[in-house]
């Protein structure tokens, strides 16, 4: 259960960019060049070889370059890597892994002179020498960058006030005007508690006697945001999340940034990485009004 609960913790997707994504590619490519040529840590018959051994380490390194970019881009027009977390990441880079193991057996011919190179003996040196040089990353740098986040991010919550600076007017009005003519509606500025994105809609949550209430419309988070920018006691914490920041009663750190609770809702809200800097900001307790 431990271990369930541990591989379940949030973790950051640092895939979602190109540039990042070619960055930390080639970046990963040329440690494991590195590591290779100066650890030397497989048995080499430099007399089955077709090419000089600097190649082949090339060819090895650089090889999980493409299917990995192919592999991210693919997920990030599937998933765009919403509720990442290190369980997640952990079975991905496997599946990566295994992938390059797979491409490093059916290129052998081009780089060994054997008459096995086809054999299933082969194919699992290939996919065991991928995991090998990829268990540093899966099982020591994870981890340590899991633990490293929330230390950080915890560490920096500690600094802020609960009272954010920006206060609720009371009496004022809220007014949401939907595509859908029969959805607009008025709420009290007090009352509004957060928005989250569903699909194409928009779940409004607001205060009531029993606890909250939530209220779908037709719109985008967007479009709310554009119609909420003059309450700036409603904050978007997260690309899926709008807050009203005077509900919020207390904070925690994980790995992807913040989470806040709110009054009168048990589940915890999202503050993104992107959204950090503004939000220490609002409750900077020496930042100025």
């Amino acid at each position: 259960m431990q271990l369930k609960k541990y591989l379940e913790e949030p973790y950051p997707y640092y895939y979602g960019n190109q540039k990042k994504l070619i960055l930390i590619l080639v970046l990963i490519s040329f440690l494991s060049f590195i590591f290779s040529y100066f650890f030397d840590p497989f048995v080499v018959n430099i007399s089955e070889h077709r090419i000089d051994y600097i190649w082949i380490l090339v060819i090895h390194s650089f090889i999980p370059l493409p299917i990995a970019y192919f592999y991210f881009s693919y997920l990030n027009w599937k998933s765009k890597g919403y509720s990442w977390t290190l369980g997640k990441e952990i079975l991905n880079l496997s599946i990566i892994l295994l992938i390059i193991g797979i491409v490093d057996f059916l290129i052998r011919d081009i780089i060994y002179l054997n008459s096995d190179n086809w054999s299933l003996r082969y194919l699992w040196e290939e996919i065991r020498n991928t995991f090998l040089v990829g268990v540093l990353l899966l099982a020591i740098v994870l981890p340590i960058n899991l633990e490293r986040l929330i230390k950080k991010h915890s560490s920096d919550l500690k600094k802020l006030s609960i009272k954010p600076k920006e206060r609720l007017i009371k009496d004022s009005t809220i007014r949401i005007t939907s595509r859908v003519s029969n959805d607009h509606f008025e709420i009290k500025a007090e009352h509004f508690l957060f928005a989250k994105v569903e699909s194409n809609y928009t779940e409004i949550f607001t205060i009531s006697p029993n606890g909250f209430e939530k209220e779908l419309i037709r719109i985008t988070l967007k479009e709310l945001e554009s119609q909420l920018q003059s309450f700036s006691f409603i904050y978007k914490t997260h690309r899926s999340y709008l807050v009203n920041i005077n509900h919020i009663k207390s904070f925690s750190g994980n790995a992807q940034g913040y989470l806040v609770n709110l009054k009168n809702y048990k589940s915890s809200i999202p503050v993104s990485r992107s959204r950090i800097k503004g939000f220490n900001l609002l409750f900077s307790p020496n930042s100025g009004t």
